[in-house]
């Protein structure tokens, strides 16, 4: 396994794609970001509705990092749902704000064991809408990682310092949850791996050109996760799920992802680019 090249102070870079089987338009998008530009690393929803579609591209395409995206917030549980699902048997967003810790650790091993028996091997876990900040559901999903085998998880703490050095200020309400998660993210995570840190957080649905450029203007030494959330034009494959405010962004993000402009700048910052299994 290729270590972290922290110390000797070369820095490294995991660019993953969230919602990875949310949508054919996702799929496709993380497939093109992968073959022609730098993604590297994806996380598979594993209650998408394009879940099917998303396995057989990640099983054509090896070199792409296929972790897991948890998830308690949107669509059909992959488990029984008690706790967690509302009458029309999806996750009740009122419910997510207080569900116990048993409930989320059903539900994440269940999404777990889903992608082990498609015949993917999940190279770490992260969350949608970063849910496991709250103590519980991150003790709650170290726990199903663990019996999973899933050594590896998204660091859920951003720099809000190092935020604000490549892109300046967010505007008052990223500011603000940028702080928020820093603050209340847990510190640790025993037993697994993460980077070093999380980057592009208050960039969400904004990781284009100029952001990237920002980035690799100023690598760190480490290992960085970049969160990206690439997609092409919207279809209706992701039904059941509801609408997202970055779904008209993400095309922006797919077409800074294959930037021959951005990739010249990666290769001339001498950024590494690599993945959760190869870290």
């Amino acid at each position: 396994m290729i270590m972290s090249d922290e110390r000797n102070g070369k820095p490294r870079l995991i660019v993953n794609a969230d919602d990875f089987g949310l949508s054919s338009a996702v799929n496709h998008a993380v497939e093109r970001a992968h073959r022609e530009g730098i993604l590297t690393s994806a996380t598979l929803l594993a209650n998408g509705p394009a879940f099917d579609e998303a396995v057989r591209i990640a099983k054509m395409n090896p070199r792409l990092g296929v972790g897991a995206h948890l998830n308690l917030a949107r669509g059909r549980p992959v488990g029984n749902g008690d706790g967690l699902a509302g009458v029309d048997g999806s996750f009740d967003p009122k419910r997510a704000r207080r569900v116990d810790m048993r409930a989320a650790l059903m539900e994440y091993g269940a999404q777990l064991l889903k992608i082990w028996a498609a015949g993917i091997r999940p190279t770490h876990v992260d969350f949608e809408k970063h849910q496991a900040w709250r103590p519980h559901l991150h003790e709650a999903a170290m726990m199903a990682a663990d019996t999973a085998k899933v050594y590896a998880m998204r660091n859920l703490r951003p720099s809000v310092w190092h935020e604000l050095r490549w892109w300046g200020w967010p505007g008052a309400r990223r500011m603000g949850w940028l702080c928020g998660l820093a603050c209340a993210a847990p510190r640790k995570a025993s037993g697994v791996w993460r980077p070093d840190r999380l980057a592009g957080v208050s960039r969400i649905g904004r990781m284009d050109e100029f952001a990237w450029a920002r980035f690799f203007a100023a690598p760190l030494p480490g290992v960085t996760e970049m969160m990206t959330h690439p997609g092409e034009a919207d279809d209706s494959s992701s039904d059941g799920m509801g609408a997202s405010w970055i779904d008209p962004f993400r095309p922006v993000e797919l077409g800074a992802l294959v930037s021959s402009r951005v990739r010249d700048a990666g290769a001339a910052s001498g950024v590494r680019l690599t993945t959760f299994a190869l870290r």
